[in-house]
């Protein structure tokens, strides 16, 4: 399902207070019950929504509500309409403390809207309310940056996926988290900029668990192509990685070929990562293919261009031009070792091979994305693209790996994001991310992640994973990043699907638990891609 235009009536009500209705099908102005009020309306005797006209408020016109200062027992009012909702517990229609405000917004279709608001919280120990959409949390209170003091207001921006029909919005008080207040909620509907979001996930062990039969349903039970339910969610993109000679013949080149008619057919668009390996390549791995084991760095440099142009043409020839293409996985220290290794901070070799891939990619089709991609989220970044830079190294796309197990706070990789896009220039996607949904082992391979609760906030649970999946989405977006990707979510437990190249049918699955299908095939109903 491609997302679309979504057309919404928002209503809201605070505990008791009385519904604000928009009139249908217009996102951008609301008729409130109180006629009075010309811009920003409020409920009827309503003392936590209200009208608050001002010219340091101002913002695009959407639909909105402004809170009303908040009375002594609520916080005391903080700032000129500015008070908001207190995140320690939030004032009802008789000034008294009360523990959420819900807000519905009705669509008339299935699709994204942007929920935006500003907020305050004085110090790192205070923070506003959790806020969910239909009972899953979109924004833990624990996420939010703390502002410099409580006179200082910051924006955020959550988008979220709709249902067609009633949805809830909720501002859930959280005293665990310390006082917080939210001010000037806003509803944006459509599907801003999707054309050119990278909504990804990797599927390279799809094809494969096809083969072996696997089968895969939508959260209602319906049986379909996991492709088509991954669409469903949001995914417009594909990334499908490409060994060199892998003894499986899985992720072959003939492999890649067969599977990317399948992805372009669906209407998505295509990513090949090129491992330059005969097996995985990450950073603490990256083997030269048996090919080219005895070859130096002048011949590597030959082997890269005329790999990458291969497949690349190959893809072209049958009418599936790569829209972006990796050069080299998680090259954090290099890629085939150990003549294009980082050695003592010297990217010599290095450059010379990404420049080699680069060439043949706009060789074969100046329009395709050239990716370089790092795990260097958590530490390094600017010392790993500053070296290949001072190589005279071109590149299109900055990627970096997030799995927040591994790689630390979502604020520490929305700084290392938003510094990428400011330094480089260039967009800054996150081509790997996951979440387990389990703690549960099923195949004789054990899980590399078995946490309860792997990262502070979110449980080894489908909620957990769903609310995880989307703060990774949108904290990166607020920091700049052009997409997702989702690594691996259809691999779940197939025998026959195993990690291993090697043995492939013996080797079993470490990842199933963090696939966004169970065990039995069927998706986390709320998960979503998100624009």
């Amino acid at each position: 399902m491609k997302h679309g235009k979504v057309a919404a009536v928002l209503t809201a009500t605070a505990l008791s207070t009385a519904l604000l209705t928009a009139p249908a099908g217009a996102a951008s102005s609301l008729t409130g019950r109180d006629a009075g009020v010309s811009a920003y309306p409020r409920a009827a005797n309503a003392a936590n929504i209200a009208d608050a006209v001002d010219a340091t408020n101002a913002v695009a016109a959407t639909s909105r509500y402004e809170a009303e200062s908040a009375p002594a027992v609520c916080g005391g009012a903080v700032a000129s309409n500015h008070s908001g909702f207190s995140g320690s517990g939030f004032c009802d229609s008789s000034n008294a403390v009360g523990s959420a405000v819900t807000f519905t917004v009705n669509a008339t279709a299935a699709g994204t809207a942007t929920l935006a608001f500003r907020y305050a919280n004085g110090s790192g120990t205070n923070r506003p309310a959790d806020v969910s959409v239909n009972g899953s949390v979109v924004q833990a209170a624990s996420a939010f940056a703390a502002t410099s003091s409580w006179s200082t207001w910051a924006t955020k921006s959550l988008t979220v996926q709709l249902n067609a029909g009633s949805n809830t919005v909720r501002l859930a008080a959280t005293t665990a988290a310390g006082l917080g207040n939210i001010d000037y909620l806003e509803v944006t509907t459509g599907d801003p900029g999707s054309d050119t979001i990278m909504r990804g996930a990797d599927v390279s062990t799809l094809q494969r668990a096809n083969e072996l039969g696997a089968k895969y349903y939508y959260a209602n039970g319906t049986q379909g192509d996991a492709l088509d339910i991954l669409k469903a969610a949001g995914v417009n993109y594909i990334r499908l990685r490409i060994w060199n000679n892998p003894r499986s013949g899985t992720n072959n080149k003939a492999k890649v070929l067969e599977y990317a008619r399948t992805v372009k057919a669906k209407g998505l668009k295509l990513m090949v990562d090129f491992h330059y390996s005969d097996t995985w390549a990450d950073p603490g791995k990256q083997y030269k293919p048996a090919a080219w084991a005895n070859h130096g760095i002048g011949q590597l440099q030959t082997d890269v261009y005329n790999y990458t142009y291969d497949v690349c043409n190959s893809l072209k020839a049958q009418g599936t031009t790569p829209d972006s293409v990796q050069i080299g996985n998680e090259i954090n220290t290099g890629m085939l070792w150990p003549e294009g290794a980082v050695n003592n901070s010297n990217f010599t070799n290095l450059g010379l091979l990404l420049k080699a891939g680069y060439n043949a990619t706009k060789a074969c089709n100046p329009g395709t994305q050239v990716v370089i991609h790092t795990a260097r989220v958590e530490s390094g970044a600017r010392w790993f693209y500053d070296g290949i830079r001072s190589q005279g190294v071109q590149w299109d796309v900055t990627a970096l790996s997030y799995y927040c197990y591994w790689h630390g706070s979502l604020s520490g990789m929305a700084s290392v994001v938003s510094d990428m896009k400011t330094r480089y220039g260039k967009p800054v996607i996150l081509a790997e991310t996951a979440y387990p949904f389990t703690t549960a082992n099923y195949d004789q391979t054990g899980n590399i992640i078995t946490s309860s609760q792997p990262c502070a906030g979110y449980s080894a649970t489908p909620a957990g994973q769903q609310s995880n999946f989307a703060a990774v989405q949108n904290t990166s977006r607020n920091a700049g990043a052009s997409g997702v990707f989702y690594w691996e979510p259809s691999w779940h437990a197939v025998p026959g699907n195993g990690w291993d190249p090697a043995d492939i049918n013996n080797s079993g699955n470490g990842w199933e638990n963090q696939a966004v299908f169970d065990r039995t095939g069927r998706i986390n109903p709320n998960i979503r891609w998100l624009p």
